[in-house]
This record gives structure tokens, sequence and C-alpha cells, in this order.
């Protein structure tokens, strides 16, 4: 079974990739075939084997033969490892289907922002109307409205976050998708822990932030794979920032 689970992390990591590239040009990924990034060449289902045709191609197009961007191998390979860690982690339920969902907005939030900066809509929206139905199928009606009042109570405080960021640097401090990703949050989460996972996602991207600014000198950075990345290392280790958040609130 774990090996069946990073299978299918690999495949899905293929599309998360196409997902994360081409819509944010607008581009169709359920009817467009898959074709080189070079040549446009229409690709072949052998071309299309995760992780194995990169190799065997030593990461060169059949065609064209110029390189093959290695962030194909990667997402495929860090969705691999991502879903079987959920594997892992959690028994099949309702956390292992849930950490799916955050380990695939992982990647596709990745691949957009960091590429076009840029946190599509539709992954978002996909994201939590499936959290919806989980959490309607594993718990009852009350848990299901506490948790969207959590979203929502986030998503207020973030909107805040980024009245006030506009106010202090004089310009967008936040981008649309971050905020709107905030709601998810709220929603698998709760109030009190997601407060926690956006501190954490701040802690997280300071080292890049601060590297950016040195290194690019560009005060702008895509915050959303951090946010994503808090989100999941709080969800993986969620009774630990209960106790957390117990301490800090009963301080």
């Amino acid at each position: 079974m774990a090996v069946l689970i990073f299978i299918l992390g690999c495949i899905m990591g293929s599309f998360y990739h196409v997902i994360g590239t081409r819509l944010p040009k607008k581009e169709n990924v359920l009817i467009s075939r898959s074709r080189c990034d070079n040549c446009g060449h229409i690709l072949k289902w052998y071309n299309l084997i995760p992780l194995f045709s990169y190799i065997l191609q030593k990461g060169k197009c059949s065609y064209c033969h110029q390189k093959i961007a290695s962030s194909h191998f990667f997402v495929e390979l860090a969705t691999g490892i991502l879903f079987l860690m959920s594997y892992l982690y959690f028994p099949i339920g309702y956390d292992f289907f849930v950490a799916l969902i955050i380990s695939s907005l992982l990647i596709i939030i990745f691949v957009s922002d960091f590429k076009y900066m840029i946190i599509l809509d539709s992954p978002l929206i996909i994201s939590s109307i499936l959290i919806i139905i989980l959490k309607f199928i594993y718990f009852d009606p009350l848990n299901v409205f506490i948790s969207l009042i959590s979203g929502a109570a986030l998503f207020l405080v973030m909107i805040l976050i980024y009245k006030l960021g506009n106010l202090a640097f004089k310009k967008e401090s936040l981008g649309g998708g971050d905020i709107k990703f905030s709601f998810l949050m709220g929603l698998i989460l709760d109030f009190k822990i997601g407060l926690v996972a956006l501190v954490l996602s701040v802690f997280l991207a300071l080292p890049y932030a601060v590297a950016s600014l040195e290194l690019k000198k560009n005060s702008e950075f895509p915050y959303g794979p951090f946010l994503a990345g808090a989100l999941f290392i709080v969800f993986f280790h969620y009774d630990k920032f209960v106790l957390l958040v117990d301490f800090l609130f009963n301080f």
C-alpha cells in the first residue's frame, strides 16, 4: 500500500505541475495534451511516466533534445514523498485525506507562487469543498459550522493584517490568494491554532524574505508556499500545537 500511495503521489505531482504552470496562463489543463515546453511537441505516454521518463531521457526532450526543467522531476518526487508521509503518519480516515489535500495544495502553490506570484482560486475552492464534505462525513453538523466560523474569523484577521500592512508599507502587503488561503487554514485547524500557523508562516518566510531583499533587492516575494508549509507542519503535529495554544491562552 505504501508503494502504491507513493506512485499515486508521483502521478498526481505531474498533474499538479501542469496546474501550477498552465492555469496562471489561462491554459486548459483537462483537455489539452502534454507537450514539450521547448519545442511544443505532443508527448507520448512513455514520455510521461513520473520520475522514470525524466531519468531515462537524461533530463532532455526526446524530440528537440533541449533540457527539461528539473522542476518536473522534483515536483513529482516531492508529491510522492508527501503522500507517503501522509499514509505513514495517519491511519486511513479524515486526517489522512486532509493530509493529502494539504500536500496537494502545498505543491500547487509552491509551483504557481514561486513561478508566477499567484495562488490560484480553483485549487483553494476545490480543497475547501472537499474539506467540508469530509467534515460532514466524519463529524456532526455543529463541528462543520464551528469550522466555517473559524475559517471566516481567520480570513477577517488576514484582511486586517493586509490593511495594516498597506498603511505601514504604503503598498500592497499581501496577495489576494494569501488572504483567501487563511480561510482554508481556519477551516482545517480552527481559529486559535490557525493564528499560531499564521505566526509560524512568518518565521518560515523571514529568511527567504531577508535573502530576497539582500540578494535581489526585491521586497516582494511569494508568501503562499510558507503559509501552506505552516499549515502542513501544524496539521502533522496538531496535538503538540494544541498543547502550545492551551499554554499561551491560559498563561
